[in-house]
């Protein structure tokens, strides 16, 4: 799916316009007139529909980023496209360290006792215990311990509940 953009002058003697791409939006800020025949410099910019509005808006695309948002992060999907999310909501706005602390993070979709049950399963933490001690591990006390000291967050991204852990 294409993502389609607006450009909306702060001068409000000038018409607006829709775009699809970097190249299209310079073009049109070229040609783009005020009632008086002056060129519109300044614009207010916003994702009119598309797949990575929460990124764009998130990382609060001006006219100044909007090259790298492009270039960068409109490409972005799947995994990164939550990393990139939960870096820029929770971490930190730049976007040159989002993109350099992408593979710094690692993410589970799920609640927090559901990614203790994947990592023991994974891990084979329990596997020296003997099989009728393990029932008796308490998963969730677990997974609220490690929510409580920092070592994972549980966060809410376009409407899914994700498992983010610093690495």
């Amino acid at each position: 799916m294409r993502n389609h953009y607006h450009a909306t002058p702060y001068d409000i003697s000038a018409p607006g316009f829709s775009f699809t791409d970097y190249d299209d939006y310079l073009a049109q800020v070229r040609t783009c007139r005020n009632d008086h025949g002056d060129p519109v410099e300044e614009f207010s910019l916003h994702m009119v529909d598309g797949d990575n509005e929460v990124l764009f808006n998130a990382l609060e695309i001006s006219q100044a980023t909007l090259e790298q948002w492009f270039t960068d992060f409109e490409p972005l999907a799947g995994d990164d496209l939550i990393k990139a999310i939960y870096l820029s909501e929770y971490v930190t706005g730049d976007m040159a360290d989002i993109l350099d602390w992408l593979d710094e993070v690692s993410i589970f979709e799920g609640d927090a006792e559901a990614f203790i049950i994947d990592y023991i399963e994974d891990c084979g933490l329990l596997d020296d215990m003997p099989e009728n001690l393990q029932h008796y591990f308490d998963t969730e006390a677990f997974a609220r311990s490690l929510l409580l000291g920092g070592d994972i967050t549980e966060v809410n991204i376009m409407g899914s509940t994700y498992i983010v852990r610093e690495n």
